[in-house]
Formats: C-alpha cells, sequence, structure tokens
C-alpha cells in the first residue's frame, strides 16, 4: 500500500490524577514567602496534586497508560512504539533513573513484547512532541499503534525551592505552582484524513536560559530556575504568530475548533494567552483553564485538563480540539485532533 494511504488518529487518552490536594496555603501562604508575596492572586493557583511516596515517574505512568488502553480495548501485544516524555525520570524516593529507557521498563509493566522503546524529552511540550513523530510513523506504514507516556513526579521542587534558595532568589518561585500527575495517549491508524494535524514546531532559542532544570545540588530530586516573568512575556509576545500560523499549517476555521487546552503555567498565565488568542483570531467556544487544583503537570498538562473534562461529561465524539503547548526552550507545538469515538461512555 502507497505510503499516502496511511493516516493516524487518537485511538484513546488517559490521565492519572493524584487523589491528595495540597492546599496553596499548606506550603506557599502568605506571610511564606519573600515581601508577602500572594501566590494565589499571582496565579490563581489553589493548591497541587501529590502522589504516594511509592509512585514515582515509572509507576504513575503505568497507572495512565493501563487506563488508556483498557478505554482504547486494545491488547498490549498490538503496540508497536512506546515513548516516554517525561521531563524527569524520578523514582518515588528521588532518585533518578538515568537507563535503560523508562519507555522500555513501562512496556514491560504492561506486557508489551517487541515494541520500539525509547524517551525523548522535550521539556512541558514532550508528549505533543512525541505524538508527533509518532504520528509520521505511522503515516509512513511503518508502525500500526503507538503509546505515547508520561510520568511528572516533580513536587519535590517545591521542597527544594523553600529549603534551597527561595528566600533569595525570585527565580524559584516558579517551582511552587508545579504538580504531580501522568498521562497516555494511543494513537492508531486510521482510514479518514485530517484527524491528527500539527503547526510547524516553533522555537525560540533566544529564551532557552529562562527556564533552567537540573538535578538538585544538596538533596535529592530535581532543581528549576526561571525566570517566569520574562518567560511568560516571550510567550504572549510570540502567541498571536504561532497561531496564526498554526492555524494555517493545519488549514483550520478558529471559529469551527470546539475545545482549545494550552499548557497550563497557571490559570491567571492562561487567562493573559486567552485574551491575546482572541484579540487575534477572534472569540473561542471552550477554553479549557481547570488547573487551579492540579498545578503545572509538565508534559501530562493537556492530558490531565482532558481527564477533567471527560468527568465533567463536556466532550462529545467527533469533536474538533486544539492542544496548544509551551516548553522551556521556547519550544510551542499545537496538534489538532478528533474526539475518539465513544469518549461518551469512558469513565
Amino acid at each position: 500500500m502507497d505510503s499516502e494511504a496511511f493516516h493516524s488518529r487518537v485511538l484513546s487518552f488517559a490521565s492519572y490524577i493524584p487523589q491528595q490536594f495540597v492546599p496553596l496555603a499548606d506550603y506557599a501562604g502568605i506571610g511564606e514567602l519573600p515581601g508577602k508575596l500572594d501566590l494565589h492572586r499571582l496565579t490563581g493557583l489553589e493548591g497541587h496534586r501529590k502522589s504516594k511516596p511509592e509512585e514515582g515517574s515509572l509507576e504513575l505512568s503505568v497507572k495512565a497508560a493501563e487506563k488508556c488502553l483498557e478505554r482504547a480495548k486494545i491488547p498490549p501485544q498490538n503496540i508497536d512504539l512506546v515513548v516516554n516524555c517525561a521531563m524527569g525520570k524520578i523514582a518515588g524516593n528521588l532518585e533518578m533513573h538515568l537507563s535503560p529507557s523508562m519507555a522500555s521498563l513501562i512496556a514491560r509493566r504492561l506486557g508489551i513484547e517487541n515494541a520500539t522503546c525509547f524517551d525523548m524529552s522535550n521539556a512541558c511540550s514532550g508528549m505533543l512532541t512525541s505524538m508527533m513523530l509518532a504520528d509520521s510513523m505511522i503515516k509512513s506504514g511503518e508502525i500500526q499503534n503507538a503509546l505515547i507516556v508520561s510520568g511528572e513526579n516533580v513536587t519535590s521542587l517545591i521542597d527544594e525551592a523553600k529549603s534551597n534558595n527561595l528566600w533569595l532568589r525570585s527565580q524559584a518561585i516558579a517551582s511552587l505552582t508545579v504538580g504531580d500527575g501522568s498521562a497516555a495517549y494511543l494513537l492508531g491508524r486510521s482510514e479518514e484524513p485530517n484527524q491528527v494535524m500539527f503547526s510547524e514546531p516553533f522555537t525560540l532559542a533566544q529564551y532557552t536560559n529562562l527556564c533552567i532544570g537540573e538535578a538538585a545540588k544538596k538533596r535529592a530530586g530535581p532543581s528549576m530556575r526561571t525566570k517566569a516573568s520574562q518567560l511568560q512575556q516571550g510567550v504572549l509576545d510570540n502567541l498571536g504568530v504561532f497561531l496564526s500560523r498554526a492555524m494555517q499549517d493545519m488549514n483550520l476555521n478558529w471559529e469551527e475548533i470546539e475545545h482549545i487546552y494550552s499548557h497550563p503555567t497557571s490559570p491567571k498565565s492562561m487567562r493573559k494567552g486567552g485574551r491575546v488568542a482572541e484579540s487575534v483570531l477572534g472569540k473561542m467556544k471552550n477554553f479549557h483553564n481547570e488547573s487551579h487544583d492540579i498545578g503545572n503537570t509538565g508534559s501530562t498538562s493537556h492530558c490531565m485538563l482532558l481527564e477533567k473534562s471527560i468527568q465533567a461529561g463536556d466532550l462529545k465524539s467527533g469533536e474538533s480540539t486544539l492542544l496548544i503547548s509551551f516548553g522551556s526552550g521556547l519550544a510551542m507545538l499545537a496538534m489538532h485532533i478528533m474526539m475518539p469515538e465513544g469518549i461518551e461512555e469512558w469513565s
């Protein structure tokens, strides 16, 4: 069969949202931060979700992947590709994992055999970037089904920020906005075209130094330094051009998109981005900004919001949906999908 005959679609997606909710007042209340900073007023956050001590990146990933496969009714042996795109491969005890690939460990836990497995990193844009690669492999005829998965165990950034440098460096404050969670998408072959589409990737390397993640120097786990206001301004300054190009790349009509999900650095920053988008392209139908109680969950963020929409009964089969990602780098990418068949029955 000619490669032009192959198309892809999203068969299912799922997120694992940890049950434990940690209120903002428990770790970043007024009076605890430099200059009596009010983080709720600044960001719109009310708190975040925290994983259990035994839940590292691997365990979180497996929980989302199992739910994703169950929703699609696809057996593990039918998976041809597994890509892990977590920002940090961190165990429950905060030890960093280097090799083998986290994707291969996830595949083993799920009973997936003979699939191609590898890890990919592109900060908070990791999942959309990985799906773009999987989409191209499906369309080339190389594979049929791809599982893209991420588990972000990142709330130790909060402890690192508070214990080490919060009082001295404003670059640590963005670390207080993170949350734990995991996500998985299953892409497969489709007989219909344009079920999955991507914009041209948009990378602005001049902003590379505005968000740096690395291993903590004095304790286990990660550390992050973010010039948040400068990074946010970089996104806002380029958002209109990026979205206009994305609509052209994917040949989409903005007014026909039913749902829009943007990477939630914070609810307040999303509202700012929404105003920019509407000033350039017009009013949005459904702009989902429900991250107030989960925080910024890195590469899993879109799927976490999608999961909340499923729980609320907001999504229907075949609906036009746009995902917009921003990752340190500065990496910007948009993905358009049609909601999977049977999504109304998911739980």
